[in-house]
């Protein structure tokens, strides 16, 4: 299941790599020391930083939220391009409209190519920083055990983002946010 983790992050390795830089400066910000700060490698901390234990409940918490959060707000601004090209406007032939190769050299092909790659360019890194918005399986562990320690009423607060990311964590150790994303894009396609 690794190497199906690993392929995950590197397809889709622009949202790992803001997922790990936001967990780092969520790691200045409460002051946890970082072990390792590569963020692509090829084991289970690809697009993770390693760090110490967040003792404290309600760091353990942020740190599991925020990054993911960031990622996911980022996403959204991303992802205005390709839905306002594709979904709305229709642009989506392009080089396939552009009559092939022999075509390119003319300045109206090109610019009908370049229609064509940049919103799909521009989905593909926002389905990439989406496939990253989840906590490492371990930082979730590490936040049910904190969870525990919170007074009831944090607990009924913190729950229903608690349960997404426990719940997210495990979709995305096994690659599964990935293959989700991508058959909602085509569903998504499909309906227009």
């Amino acid at each position: 299941m690794r190497l199906i983790y690993v392929i995950t992050k590197i397809l889709t390795f622009p949202g790992a790599l803001t997922k790990a830089f936001f967990e780092q400066i969520m790691c200045r910000i409460f002051k946890c020391p970082v072990e390792d700060n590569r963020y692509l490698r090829t084991d289970e901390m690809c697009g993770h930083v390693d760090h110490e234990l967040i003792e404290r409940p309600v760091a353990s918490f942020m740190f599991c939220f925020i990054p993911g959060l960031l990622n996911f707000l980022l996403a959204q601004l991303v992802c205005l391009f390709p839905v306002i090209n594709i979904g709305l406007l229709g642009n989506y032939q392009g080089f396939v409209a552009s009559s092939g190769l022999s075509a390119i050299i003319k300045e109206e092909a090109m610019v009908n190519t370049l229609d064509f790659i940049l919103p799909f360019f521009f989905a593909w890194v926002c389905v990439s920083l989406l496939t990253n918005i989840f906590p490492l399986i371990e930082d979730a562990v590490v936040m049910k055990e904190q969870y525990k320690k919170l007074n009831p009423v944090l607990k009924v607060i913190f729950f229903p983002g608690y349960i997404v990311m426990r719940i997210g964590a495990v979709l995305e150790k096994y690659g599964i946010t990935f293959l989700l994303l991508i058959a909602l894009t085509f569903v998504i396609a499909i309906a227009q």
